[in-house]
């Protein structure tokens, strides 16, 4: 019986390997991209599920902060209509001013708050001009100049005398109106510290230039 043989070519052999080679190095490259694919996709989902959560607890920690806010609210209401009665109490009579009206002609005289049986007098320290925004040392002289010194008298100006005061002034002409003095001594002095902070920022000291 005849033997049969075979015969193996060494090109064959040899591009058979190569073709081996080859396609372990592209299976291997297609499975390198894939798996980073997938890992930049995981990390998106990562990032949006943290930034997700970071809204959330933003949201919860703004609702807390206007919760506290309102409870809040009516305390600081409280104290302001306190200070606005003592402030009211303490108001002295005021001269008027050249050609004025006098003050007491255009408001009530409001009696003096009594001592509390066993406490003393209730006194209420007067604010300093120069507390409001806008008035240092020289334009708190210019002010006293023509008799508005004291944060109750620029209180009590109506829109015309306000007017009139703002043109003697000299260089600080138009002060009054521009800085809105009235509005800030009005508050100031029925002592609504709270609402004059949330308008013009925190009070601040005398003795500025």
């Amino acid at each position: 019986m005849p033997t049969t043989s075979f015969y193996l070519d060494p090109v064959a052999a040899a591009w058979v390997a190569l073709g081996l080679v080859l396609g372990l190095l592209i299976g291997r490259l297609t499975w390198g991209r894939a798996a980073r694919r997938h890992k930049r996709v995981a990390d998106s989902v990562a990032n949006a599920a943290a930034a997700a959560s970071a809204r959330t607890q933003a949201e919860a920690a703004q609702r807390e902060l206007a919760a506290s806010q309102a409870a809040m609210r009516p305390l600081a209401d409280e104290v302001d209509r306190l200070k606005r009665e003592l402030a009211k109490a303490k108001r002295p009579v005021q001269e008027p001013l050249p050609g004025m009206t006098p003050l007491a002609a255009r408001a009530p005289h409001v009696e003096p708050v009594a001592a509390v049986a066993g406490t003393g007098p209730i006194v209420v320290a007067a604010p300093d001009i120069r507390q409001m925004k806008g008035v240092g040392d020289k334009f708190a002289a210019a002010l006293e100049g023509i008799g508005l010194g004291t944060v109750d008298r620029l209180a009590r100006l109506n829109a015309d005398e306000a007017a009139d005061a703002d043109g003697q002034l000299g260089v600080f002409n138009g002060r009054i109106a521009r800085d809105q003095l009235v509005d800030q001594a009005t508050l100031l002095d029925e002592g609504r510290t709270t609402e004059y902070e949330a308008r013009f920022g925190k009070l601040g000291g005398p003795g500025r230039i």
